[in-house]
């Protein structure tokens, strides 16, 4: 039941990409904003109008459809301000501080997504905390887990940085089991290519 119903998501999203402005991602070397990434082929751009909780500036990428899976790459998140933003004048969401601490951040991340998928229908789980590398700057990464009601369950990870008193977050998240385990390895290499 469940292999049935990822199949109808991968259909109707590889459906709805093709008409709705999706663009492709070149593979190589690219920039968002003043972050830089190496990619693989085959991501597609996800447009403004599906990505409605992404800051100005981030970016969503997706190899086959964003029920599926997809790459946020969100830069330069001023001190003060949220990961991603809410339509809902009166939702509370958590703001980043640029004097956090990797565990403060990893919380930061985990009750973002929350909010991203709704209060009551998700349940989100963080393991693996260990620093990372940007170029000359040293981040974290993450492993994380969401069940979401009435929807596939996803795995991810994080990358995060603090450079210049902003953030520099970018995060995977897979429908389990095939399609976390078909673009983790690229999504990984893409996080932990990032560079100021």
């Amino acid at each position: 039941m469940k292999c049935k119903r990822i199949a109808m998501l991968a259909i109707i999203a590889s459906l709805s990409g093709c008409a709705t402005g999706y663009s492709l991602v070149a593979a190589g070397p690219v920039a968002v904003q003043d972050l830089g990434v190496q990619a693989d082929a085959g991501w597609n751009r996800a447009p403004a109008m599906h990505t409605p909780s992404a800051r100005k500036g981030a970016e969503t990428w997706t190899k086959d459809g964003m029920l599926l899976d997809r790459l946020v790459i969100a830069p330069a998140i001023p001190d003060g301000q949220p990961i991603m933003v809410s339509r809902n004048k009166s939702a509370a969401l958590p703001v980043f501080r640029k004097d956090m601490l990797p565990n403060e951040l990893e919380e930061l991340v985990e009750s973002s997504i929350v909010k991203l998928f709704g209060e009551g229908s998700a349940v989100v789980s963080t393991s693996n905390l260990r620093p990372h590398r940007y170029g000359e700057i040293t981040g974290i990464r993450f492993d994380l887990e969401v069940t979401v009601t009435d929807s596939p369950a996803y795995r991810g990870t994080v990358g995060a940085f603090v450079g210049t008193d902003n953030l520099y977050l970018m995060f995977f998240l897979g429908a389990e089991p095939h399609y976390y385990d078909k673009h983790i390895a690229a999504a990984s290499a893409i996080i932990g290519s990032a560079r100021l």
